[in-house]
């Protein structure tokens, strides 16, 4: 396992005001905590702080971390990065948390799974899904395998290779449940198209296919013109005509 050095200062104070002057300096803000101790505030160089972190080992590197300012000196620490805040647009870091290990503790960390070789299925027209990039394992910090390859050239279509197949080192436990698919070849998906549909309009009738819709107004059937007609009669007038003809008002008497 690869193991560096990176010196941090410790932060005097705290809150967003802080934060900003010392990403301002070119450090990035963080905390120090684990292995009993209280949380410290710290910040580091963000560019020393870039290469440590961009190594074989990635995230699970081992940092040997030196503390300079009030409360620092003495032995460096031996800290691993649990997580990195970044900005969402320029996906610069802006905070790191450090936590601070035991060498002669086991624990539990992720290793990047890496595929090796070109799978026979792809020839057949078969797509090669990925569905795990890491698995969990509980080893010695000084143990932790930088990462595992899983040769998928055997792969046909509709096979796959599950957490089973790696093969761990010596010292090394797989926490990830071993019936995880890790990667497998599928068919190609095929978009069915939808079947045209019916339009039956209000007389009953099915329009035939590719016959024009009926006009606004006019009726689509025998028994919708029958109806049209019907509606169209002319009603008796209220206090008027009733039945077609006027009705008389029977003289006023004095």
């Amino acid at each position: 396992m690869q193991r560096v050095s990176l010196a941090a200062q410790v932060r005097e104070g705290v809150g967003k005001g802080t934060a900003r002057s010392v990403r301002r300096a070119g450090q990035i803000p963080g905390i120090l905590y684990g292995r009993g101790r209280d949380p410290r505030p710290v910040a580091v160089d963000a560019k020393a702080f870039a290469s440590v972190i961009h190594t074989h080992a990635g995230m699970n590197v081992l940092i040997d971390l030196e503390l300079a300012g009030n409360g620092g000196g003495g032995a460096p620490s031996v800290v691993m990065v649990k997580e990195v805040q970044r900005d969402i647009f320029r996906r610069q870091p802006i905070h790191v948390d450090f936590h601070a290990i035991s060498l002669t503790d086991r624990m539990e960390f992720y290793v990047p799974v890496l595929l090796k070789g070109i799978a026979k299925g792809i020839a057949e027209g078969g797509i090669v899904e990925q569905h795990l990039r890491n698995v969990a394992v509980e080893c010695l910090p000084t143990e932790i395998p930088e990462q595992f390859e899983l040769d998928v050239t055997e792969l046909m279509t509709g096979r796959a290779l599950h957490a089973s197949d790696f093969i761990m080192p010596a010292g090394v436990v797989l926490k990830t449940p071993l019936e995880q698919v890790v990667v497998a070849v599928v068919s190609p998906r095929v978009i069915e198209e939808a079947a045209p549909t019916t339009v039956v309009p209000a007389g009953g009738v099915p329009a035939a296919e590719g016959a024009p819709a009926p006009a606004e107004g006019v009726p689509a059937s025998a028994e919708g013109a029958a109806a049209q007609a019907e509606s169209a009669a002319p009603a008796g007038r209220e206090g008027g005509r009733e039945g077609g003809r006027e009705k008389k008002k029977p003289p006023k008497r004095e």
